[in-house]
């Protein structure tokens, strides 16, 4: 009988599997702290212009940290599980190039609004609100696939 059970008194064995629960981890924070920004964005529709100040100041000092989650999860995709990432990025080219220009508009929409003038900040949010939903909506398009 094959046995597929690794040796886990071997790192080769049991490296895998604490890399993968580290992926899980990093993946985990992304979505949950990433969800935050994400209602934000969803509730700057209904919000009054002093609410939004505040909203998008809620969330600017915790804003390029939550990206950095997802960078772990796919660094660690890439450097501990190659094979895996060529199939997932190869199937899924098109859907994650989408997803990572996604990921570059929402940040500068986002900067872009907390720097503009009082004038300009009307064209920001109108930009910003959409483009917050653009990522989740092209997550949910990769699961999918």
């Amino acid at each position: 009988m094959l046995d597929l059970a690794p040796d886990l008194t071997q790192a080769a064995g049991w490296m895998p599997i604490v890399f993968l629960v580290v992926m899980g981890l990093a993946m985990l924070a992304y979505v949950i702290l990433d969800g935050y920004d994400l209602g934000v964005g969803v509730l700057m529709r209904r919000a009054s212009e002093d609410d939004k100040d505040t909203m998008i100041a809620s969330i600017g000092p915790f804003w390029d940290a939550n990206e950095t989650w997802l960078v772990l999860g796919v660094g660690i995709l890439l450097t501990v599980f190659p094979m895996a990432h060529g199939v997932i990025l190869g199937a899924l080219y098109l859907p994650v190039a989408m997803m990572l220009v996604g990921l570059t508009l929402r940040g500068v929409a986002f900067d872009f609004r907390v720097k503009a003038h009082a004038a300009h900040k009307p064209l920001w949010n109108r930009l910003f609100t959409p483009v917050r939903c653009w990522p989740a909506g092209r997550r949910v398009i990769c699961w999918a696939h």
